[in-house]
């Protein structure tokens, strides 16, 4: 029964629990997991292809998400700064 469920899944292209743990460890090394990616993105007969791409799409929008964010909390950080501009002051008066 067992051998029949493998030669299932490898004609399905289906990865195993301990297929996705170890990939799951890959991609938790920091420069391995994006030579991983490509790699797995690129080959078209690899199961995991189409998690590489959506892993992928997905960091493209945090990356897109966080410079957006930062050019926000720049903005809002150099508003907050008080005018100190020495030539003009209210206490003054002429």
């Amino acid at each position: 029964m067992e051998q029949q469920e493998q030669s299932t899944r490898a004609n399905n292209h289906q990865l195993g629990i301990m297929d996705w743990v170890w990939t799951l460890l890959l991609l938790a090394l920091p420069v391995v997991n994006i030579v991983m990616l490509i790699i797995w993105a690129v080959d078209r007969t690899n199961p995991r292809r189409n998690f590489a791409i959506a892993y992928f799409i997905l960091f493209a929008i945090g990356i897109v998400l966080s410079i957006l964010l930062m050019i926000v909390f720049t903005i809002i950080g150099f508003s907050l700064i008080p005018d100190t501009d020495p030539t003009y002051s209210t206490t003054y008066t002429y």
